[in-house]
């Protein structure tokens, strides 16, 4: 298979957007689960669930006017490392700071403890791969399986937007419940209020509206390209990074690391690694227009968290499968039973490393850490 040069500019479109929108709300989904066990700050768990109604709404759309088919969802086999992986990587991002998303555009705004993260999780993915024959496969996947076949509530004999409009419309009755309609529709008001003016140089948009408008665009990939996924084209980054220094054979030879370019016609980068290198230039523009990019130094006391944690992170990604945007957008989107699982797994690493390794809010403990 080979890739046409749309593709790869589409793709860079998609990670752009996808990297200015990301910096503009500050959307992190560690913090999401951290900020509310720590400090009970809610904002950024609130764009989370809209960005989740969103991709529901937008996959069973686009299943029902048959612009993608069922076979196209991304979903993987069922088993308990779906929910290992999960935590694991849920510990991993609590520790170094970040998510996999939220790693990229910190980078992008000038953090090299971002950077490092992001190398770790690179180096964790190789670590993973030359273990995984036959020692993971055979003593950890195997063991662990469920069904042999990834399975989405969309196989069900039901109207595509069925489930999606039930979920989504729960939560909007427990959100009408608790805040009432006046006041949900203010949200709704207020979320618009960071488009007056010039909205490029602002340095913070709503998250509900950065929220819909990733989960738009999301949506769209989906149709034209593919599910949005991260840690998948890191580890082939990495890969053509060692292919330079080892040669294409050294790719070739293992099993995991073959297996992930077995639709490319050759070592190198496609249109999904495209995206990822985007996402990162898009948040750069996006911290430049509102001058908040600034080249920050970490701390020497944080280095062991941010390789450590993203070790974590690269390991964890490649056991669940999949990270925490590809588990809550195409994967929640997509209604995969897997990704619930993996979501779980990584609420409860977060819970877990918040409450039990760091013993002060993290939000103020991040914070104080990255501005210093």
């Amino acid at each position: 298979m080979g890739f046409i040069l749309d593709m790869f500019i589409l793709a860079g479109i998609f990670g752009f957007l996808y990297g200015f929108l990301l910096q503009k709300a500050d959307f992190c989904f560690t913090a999401s689960i951290r900020d509310w066990i720590s400090v009970r700050d809610s904002r950024i768990g609130k764009g989370v669930l809209v960005l989740i109604a969103t991709a529901m709404i937008g996959w069973g759309l686009v299943l029902t006017l048959g612009l993608q088919t069922v076979g196209e969802v991304w979903t993987v086999p069922i088993g308990f490392s779906n929910l290992i992986g999960g935590v694991i990587f849920g510990i991993g991002m609590t520790i170094a700071g970040s998510c996999a998303s939220g790693a990229l555009y910190r980078a992008g705004m000038g953090y090299i403890q971002f950077w490092i993260v992001i190398a770790s999780m690179m180096v964790g993915n190789i670590l993973f791969a030359l273990v995984y024959d036959p020692w993971v496969e055979g003593y950890f996947f195997e063991p662990l399986l469920l069904t042999e076949q990834g399975f989405s509530l969309y196989q069900l004999n039901l109207p595509f937007l069925l489930i999606p409009i039930l979920v989504v419309g729960l939560m909007l009755l427990i959100a009408v419940r608790q805040f009432g309609w006046k006041e949900l529709g203010q949200g709704v008001k207020e979320s618009f209020k960071d488009f007056r003016g010039n909205p490029l140089t602002k340095s913070h948009w709503d998250i509900r509206m950065v929220a819909v408008l990733i989960g738009i665009i999301a949506t769209i990939q989906f149709v034209v390209i593919s599910s949005i996924s991260i840690t998948g084209p890191e580890t082939r980054i990495a890969s053509v990074l060692l292919s330079f220094v080892f040669g294409d054979d050294f790719i070739y030879q293992n099993a995991y690391l073959n297996s992930m370019f077995a639709d490319f016609p050759s070592i190198g980068l496609g249109p999904e690694e495209t995206l990822i290198i985007f996402m990162i230039f898009g948040a750069f523009v996006s911290a430049l227009l509102s001058k908040s990019f600034k080249i920050r130094k970490p701390k020497l006391v944080r280095l062991p968290y941010a390789i450590g944690g993203g070790l974590l992170m690269g390991i964890a990604s490649r056991m669940a499968p999949g990270c925490n945007i590809a588990n809550v957008i195409p994967g929640i989107g997509g209604l995969s039973i897997s990704s619930f699982i993996v979501i779980i797994g990584m609420a409860l690493g977060v819970f877990i490393a918040t409450a039990y390794v760091f013993k002060m809010p993290l939000l103020l403990f991040h914070k104080m850490d990255l501005d210093g």
